[in-house]
């Protein structure tokens, strides 16, 4: 009997620490999306571009278009895990595709 029950213990941990993994991973890439877009996009706009009701981001491929040209077009010298944390970010907290 203990043998069963350690062996689903320990099963049923090993399902669960692939998720356990992401959602840290979730959380780092959230941190580093909000840490890099207040210092660089906060600049330019305030997050009322992001929660009005004619906002024009209907999509999140749409929404990483966008950061794409922003980032462009102020220069920052970002690597594109700073742009995907960005685009993280900015879905987790505002747009929810």
């Amino acid at each position: 009997m203990k043998k069963l029950l350690l062996s689903v213990f320990s099963a049923s941990t090993l399902l669960t620490l692939p998720t356990l993994v992401q959602a840290e991973k979730n959380i780092e890439m959230y941190q580093r999306g909000e840490q890099t877009h207040d210092s660089h996009c906060n600049k330019c706009h305030t997050s009322s571009v992001y929660t009005r009701e004619t906002r024009f981001i209907k999509s999140l491929e749409a929404l990483s278009k966008q950061v794409k040209r922003c980032k462009t077009n102020t220069g920052a010298a970002w690597f594109n895990e700073d742009t995907e944390a960005v685009v993280h970010f900015l879905n987790e907290k505002y747009y929810k595709f």
